[in-house]
């Protein structure tokens, strides 16, 4: 798999995450890819999943990859002092784009426990949809890269350094070299989804 030389893909900055070190993550969550053929790897809710979707259906792209940054120095949200979050079950989730949008039940096998604030009512995350996880990963030498921002103007893609926190959308052509790797998700279309703690029949659920 020629990951080095994608055409589009997702920077994910990767640490500890609901009470697991990233090599228990990685354990889980290849495993639940055996069970179920596919699994979510949840973070933070953002507000932009259907404009990157619809950048990555306008990219001319064999296989979208995350790469998960290596972050030996990460720390585990949930611990910081102060935190008040909490990993909770997810226990729905919806494809992001195409028909099939609706709420359904966590597929048989797949765990998401998502770190949550008390004071969120309505408990929503986003999620990769993904099918193959490459771990370890060979050194390789990352690419110089662009991000994709909403705020930037009508270009849209940032030639300045990938900010440390958040994931975004990314692809070769800026003047800042990809930061080390931990390892890299291939991901099924649809690419993206939602997850959320209520129950895919509850009502009242938004995007």
């Amino acid at each position: 798999m020629n990951y080095p030389k994608f055409e589009i893909a997702f920077w994910h900055p990767f640490g500890p995450h609901g009470d697991e070190d990233t090599k228990e993550i990685i354990e889980r969550k290849c495993k639940e890819i055996v069970a179920n053929k596919w699994t979510l790897w949840s973070f933070r809710h953002r507000l932009m999943l259907e404009d990157w979707h619809r950048e990555l259906l306008s990219a001319k792209q064999n296989a979208v990859f995350v790469f998960c940054s290596d972050s030996p120095n990460a720390v585990d949200p949930a611990l910081v002092e102060g935190s008040l979050s909490k990993p909770i079950h997810c226990q729905s989730y919806r494809f992001v784009g195409g028909k099939d949008t609706q709420w359904k039940p966590m597929p048989a096998g797949v765990s998401v426990p998502h770190p949550f604030r008390p004071s969120k009512e309505q408990k929503l995350a986003s999620a990769f949809v993904v099918k193959r996880i490459i771990f370890p990963v060979k050194p390789f030498d990352g690419p110089e890269v662009e991000w994709f921002s909403l705020n930037k103007g009508p270009c849209r893609w940032c030639q300045e350094k990938i900010p440390t926190r958040g994931e975004y959308l990314i692809r070769p052509g800026g003047e800042i070299a990809m930061r080390s790797v931990r390892a890299v998700l291939e991901l099924k279309p649809p690419y993206l989804a939602i997850v959320t703690t209520d129950k895919a029949d509850s009502i009242g659920i938004s995007n």
